[in-house]
C-alpha cells in the first residue's frame, strides 16, 4: 500500500513540473508572436510597406518554428487558427488591404490569448 502511494504522488509531482514547464514555454512563445504580431500592426497603420513585408514573412517563420514545438502537447486545430489568421493576413497584405489585415492580425490575436488562457494552470481550468 505504501509503495503505491508514493508511487501516485511522483506521478501526480512529475505531471505537475511538466504542466509547469510547458505552460512557461507556451507563454513565452505566445508573447513573442504576439509581439512580431503588434510591431505588424503598428508599420501598417503607418502604411510602411517594406517593413510590413519583412514583419510578415518573419512572423510566418517564427511561427513555422514555435508551432512545430507547440505541435506536441498543444491541440492542432487551436494552431492551425492562429497559422491561418497569419497566412491571412499576409494575402491582405500582398493585396494592400490594410484594413482587413488589421482585423486579421486582431483575430490572432484573440487566438493567441485564448490559447495561453485555455492551456493555464488554475482551477478554472482543472475543475
Amino acid at each position: 500500500m505504501k509503495k503505491e502511494i508514493i508511487i501516485s504522488v511522483v506521478i501526480v509531482i512529475i505531471v505537475v513540473v511538466l504542466n509547469i514547464i510547458t505552460q512557461k514555454y507556451t507563454n513565452i512563445t505566445m508573447d513573442e508572436i504576439s509581439n512580431e504580431l503588434a510591431m505588424i500592426r503598428e508599420d501598417l497603420s503607418k502604411e510602411n510597406i517594406e517593413e510590413i513585408e519583412k514583419g510578415i514573412e518573419n512572423a510566418k517563420n517564427k511561427w513555422d518554428d514555435i508551432k512545430n514545438k507547440l505541435v506536441i502537447y498543444l491541440e492542432h486545430d487551436e494552431l492551425e487558427k492562429v497559422e491561418m489568421y497569419i497566412i491571412e493576413t499576409a494575402s491582405h497584405i500582398e493585396t494592400k488591404e490594410y484594413s482587413m489585415a488589421i482585423q486579421s492580425l486582431d483575430t490572432c490575436e484573440f487566438v493567441i490569448e485564448h490559447i495561453k488562457e485555455k492551456y493555464e494552470f488554475s482551477w478554472k481550468n482543472i475543475f
